[in-house]
């Protein structure tokens, strides 16, 4: 059985933002524990209001705003809410850890302060793999 999973979101695409989340409530229900690392543009959803405003890629521009908006209502008949909901609950739970990139945000010009409460620390690359060194699968959603 999983004890520990890490992920990484270098995306910043509603649906490559909600995989990594939905499979994190269903370890948080499993009691497992769920390190996540955002880098380059999946840093963007962890800035104050962004994850609730994140549109599917890949689909004409005015198309990905609705498309997004129409997987909200599917999954709120799932019982997962918007993203900046699950986002609070999982990280409040204590098994799920949010990590913003420090490189990125150097490269990007965020500030801590742009970010949401629910990130636990702003580390590197190199930290992150130390934490990933004892998780039983490593995912990148990018």
């Amino acid at each position: 059985m999983l004890k520990k999973m890490a992920f990484i979101v270098g995306s910043k695409s509603f649906e490559k933002m909600m995989m990594p989340l939905i499979i994190s409530q269903t370890a948080d229900a499993m009691d497992v524990e769920v390190d996540i690392f955002f880098t380059f543009w999946g840093l963007q959803l962890l800035k104050k209001g962004a994850a609730d405003k994140a549109k599917v890629e890949g689909m004409p521009f005015p198309m990905k705003g609705m498309a997004a908006w129409m997987f909200k209502k599917k999954l709120k008949k799932f019982g997962t809410d918007n993203p900046s909901e699950v986002i609070k609950e999982l990280a409040s739970n204590g098994n799920i850890h949010l990590y913003a990139c420090n490189m990125t945000m150097e490269l990007m010009g965020v500030k801590k302060e742009d970010l949401i409460p629910e990130v636990e620390k702003v580390l590197g690359a190199a930290k992150f793999l130390e934490i990933c060194e004892d998780a039983d699968q490593v995912l990148v959603f990018a």
